[in-house]
């Protein structure tokens, strides 16, 4: 014998339902769709190291971002300072990245400022409100930096601290700190 079912109203619950599916599959879409960061394939750890900062700043909103020009500047010591600067001129998101180096801890007009690796009063000397602190070391977020890069291996993490973005009046985006190693809150 056979049985045929006929499907009952949609009911309200039925429809709500529907469209959160329906949102739902929307919303991973798009993330889908979304640009990712790009893949840093080196094995030279400066340039490693150069990529992943580079990728990390397109997904970090300054505060005030009327400037077409991002201000990164790197400290002199700074092993990556070479690869930093080929960044130079391109584009993190809509506004173009100048790498220089500064001396003597001379960061007025940074919005990025790039320590090879430092003590947590270096980092308060640094550390300004809409300033992104990036630097090496486990311990670089510790001290009070926003983004540490740690090599463990042959690879390249980045770790982040959100209170200091916050203190900073940065925001990062949930797509950079679902990626990040580890993440200090």
């Amino acid at each position: 014998m056979l049985h045929l079912s006929i499907p009952a109203p949609a009911t309200t619950a039925h429809r709500r339902v529907l469209r959160r599916v329906g949102l739902m599959i929307g919303l991973g879409t798009a993330l889908l769709a979304a640009p990712a960061p790009a893949p840093a394939q080196s094995s030279d750890p400066n340039q490693l190291r150069a990529a992943i900062v580079f990728n990390v700043l397109r997904f970090v909103e300054f505060p005030a971002q009327t400037g077409s020009t991002i201000a990164f500047c790197v400290a002199p010591d700074a092993a990556e300072g070479d690869a930093l600067r080929a960044f130079s001129g391109r584009r993190a998101g809509t506004r173009a990245v100048a790498v220089r180096t500064v001396r003597g801890g001379a960061y007025a007009g940074c919005d990025v400022v790039y320590l090879a690796s430092a003590d947590s009063d270096q980092i308060d000397r640094a550390s300004a409100r809409g300033r992104l602190v990036i630097g090496n070391g486990r311990n670089f977020i510790d001290n009070g930096g926003t983004v540490g890069l740690v090599q463990s291996g042959g690879q390249v993490r980045f770790q982040l601290n959100l209170k200091a973005a916050s203190q900073n009046q940065l925001a990062i985006s949930s797509r950079l700190i679902r990626l990040a190693a580890r993440v200090r809150r």
